[in-house]
């Protein structure tokens, strides 16, 4: 469905001049358009949305994002690709107990359920690549001890692509930094160069992201749900159950003898993970959903990073006659049939299977200027609530000092 949104944002960038508008003379729409501007560019010079110049484009991104985590993950592909996966724990037991006629809880509009970051790939390739990239980038520093300041700059171009997963991103940098200037100290050259100087380059962007005639809705999420049991019930399924699964699997694997990268951010991700599905921000939650892909991508680097660094043959030695280990190692695994169910989804239902038989295919593409604007496709295919988060802020100082509109 995040389709009609993702197709509108091309064609409005093809048709339309740049910064974007609506109306014409209204303030820049805030939104962060980073992911779609390369491909757009390309689309413009052809003349029409060029869907190539969007393939390559994502499939750059997540090249660059998974190299990272294969390089963070000791060149291990099977452990980068269970980490892809880490955090649908929840939604494996919760198919299963549906399948059975014996749903856990009631879903509701706001909810507190979180992705994993392939789940989020079909949805929001957009906030994935940022994720996989800032996620392989800050587990490799944390691995080999090195500067968390180097951060800062990737966090900061970040974005624009991906608000929320990187706001999450500079809070752990930001702790993990603290934390690391009063063990080691900080020198002039460290705290203008790397983390002054990247936060006056964001200024702009956040100040566009200000520019909305009012901010987006926030809160205890208790506030905005009416039966607390079920709430309770969802928090336990989804965020509880992941947790004990995260800690169990960190502790079983230490105490079977494989060592892991230092234990202080392990149990900090940890926390913000139970934590997050308390605070309702934006209309669905999006904190929770994007802003949790970083940190469930940490957490999987920390519970499969002691395997991936120890010979194969020793793994399997330390697993056999360890029930627990075991135990978990399925458990770790159950979690991968989600994406292997969308994997054998999406090969049934695409464009080439509905060119071989279109008569049995589900497959139905998405189009890109069903709707006049994109104010329009969210609007009717949404809410007007939906379409109005996109409207920049008449009198801002962005639009004062920034991008006045044009005379």
């Amino acid at each position: 469905m995040d389709y009609w949104c993702h197709n509108a944002k091309f064609q409005e960038l093809l048709q339309n001049e740049w910064p974007l508008r609506f109306p014409a003379d209204r303030p820049v729409m805030a939104y962060y358009f980073g992911y779609y501007l390369v491909p757009a560019a390309f689309s413009k010079l052809s003349g029409e949305v060029s869907a190539a110049a969007i393939m390559i484009w994502t499939g750059v991104g997540i090249m660059l994002g998974l190299l990272w985590l294969y390089i963070a993950l000791c060149r291990k592909w099977w452990a980068m690709l269970l980490v892809l996966c880490v955090g649908d724990f929840p939604r494996f037991f919760k198919g299963i107990a549906a399948n059975w006629s014996f749903p856990l809880y009631r879903y509701e509009e706001i909810g507190v359920e979180h992705w994993s970051n392939f789940e989020n790939l079909f949805w929001a390739p957009n906030q994935f690549i940022p994720s996989l990239i800032l996620g392989g980038m800050l587990f490799y520093v944390i691995r080999h001890r090195l500067d968390v300041a180097l951060l800062c700059f990737p966090t900061v171009l970040s974005l624009w692509w991906a608000a929320f997963p990187a706001l999450v991103v500079g809070l752990l940098a930001a702790l993990l930094l603290v934390a690391q200037w009063i063990r080691w100290g900080a020198t002039y050259r460290q705290l203008w160069g790397d983390v002054l100087l990247p936060l006056v380059a964001a200024l702009p962007v956040m100040l566009l992201f200000q520019s909305h005639p009012q901010p987006p809705e926030n809160g205890f999420i208790w506030t905005f749900r009416s039966d607390a049991a079920n709430l309770l019930r969802e928090y336990l399924t989804n965020t509880v159950a992941d947790v004990l699964l995260f800690a169990a699997a960190f502790l079983v694997f230490r105490r079977a003898g494989f060592s892991n990268a230092s234990t202080g951010p392990f149990w900090l991700l940890v926390g913000i993970t139970m934590l997050f599905p308390l605070v309702r921000v934006g209309k669905v939650n999006d904190m929770l959903l994007r802003g949790m892909m970083p940190v469930l991508l940490l957490i999987g680097c920390y519970l499969l990073y002691p395997l991936a660094r120890e010979p194969w043959p020793k793994v399997v030695a330390a697993f056999k006659g360890n029930m627990a280990c075991m135990m978990i190692g399925l458990a770790l695994l159950l979690q991968a049939v989600v994406g292997m169910g969308r994997l054998h989804r999406a090969a049934r239902f695409n464009r080439i299977t509905a060119l071989w038989s279109p008569a049995e295919s589900r497959f139905v593409p998405i189009p890109y200027n069903a709707y006049p604007s994109l104010y329009e496709t969210l609007r009717q295919r949404w809410s007007q609530q939906e379409a109005e988060q996109y409207l920049g802020k008449t009198g801002s100082f962005y639009e004062k000092y920034i991008a006045p509109p044009p005379e």
